[in-house]
């Protein structure tokens, strides 16, 4: 009888949850100023002044509508510091950049260290003078994966609707792989390996001759027969 190697490849069952944090922006305090912090969602959210990254640098212009806010120019920061796993980042606005350029609505993506990681544009242009402009939504990806610590929307001319934070959230079992995990038998093999595993653990099993040739490779299979 050929003497065999078994090996036994346990692999756990990952699940992606998906998340979406909702900011409608129906709740600003109408009387706020530029830095002051007000929440939603227990998020923390605050108009500040536009950066070099802007359509205008050292602004802090901003108004507030019942259902979305203006900004022209200013930045609204969202502090994400709270939030794991986030995917990308969909936010409503309607921009009107006919006086300033083509392009002058733009959100940003920060890391952990403040750094700029993504940025991405309005690619509708509404007329300056127009009074219903079209809805666009702007898609910012999550390059790395990563923490991040703060998505800034700015404008020159421009409101902001709702803001949509989508994450994976990685859940699994714990599994303790000990003796009471799975059971393989008869012990010696003659023909026949019983595999008894408990819950829902997969496996992949795999049985090599002495030269580490693959003679058997299976998943999920309880009762393996095999010529020796």
């Amino acid at each position: 009888m050929k003497k065999l190697v078994f090996i036994l490849l346990f692999l756990l069952q990952v699940q992606t949850n998906a998340q979406t944090t909702i900011l409608t922006l129906d709740n600003v305090p109408s009387n706020t100023v530029c830095n002051e912090v007000w929440s939603e969602q227990n998020l923390d959210l605050s108009f500040v002044y536009g950066t070099s990254d802007d359509c205008a640098a050292g602004a802090c212009y901003f108004g507030v509508e019942p259902t979305f806010v203006w900004l022209y120019p200013s930045r609204l920061s969202v502090d994400l510091s709270a939030l794991q796993n986030i995917q990308k980042v969909e936010i409503d606005v309607i921009s009107y950049c006919s006086y300033f350029s083509p392009q002058c609505t733009f959100s940003h993506l920060m890391d952990s260290t403040g750094m700029i990681i993504n940025t991405v544009g309005n690619t509708i242009n509404n007329p300056g003078n127009s009074i219903n402009g079209t809805l666009e939504t702007i898609i910012i990806e999550n390059p790395t994966e990563g923490f991040l610590s703060e998505l800034a929307i700015s404008s020159c001319e421009g409101n902001v609707h709702e803001i949509r934070i989508y994450q994976n959230i990685l859940s699994t079992d714990q599994i303790e792989l000990d003796d009471r995990a799975f059971a393989i038998y008869p012990n010696p093999v003659i023909d026949m390996i019983n595999i008894d595993v408990s819950g829902n653990l997969k496996y992949e099993a795999t049985i090599y001759d002495l030269q580490a040739r693959i003679m058997i490779s299976t998943t999920n299979q309880s009762t393996i027969i095999f010529k020796p």
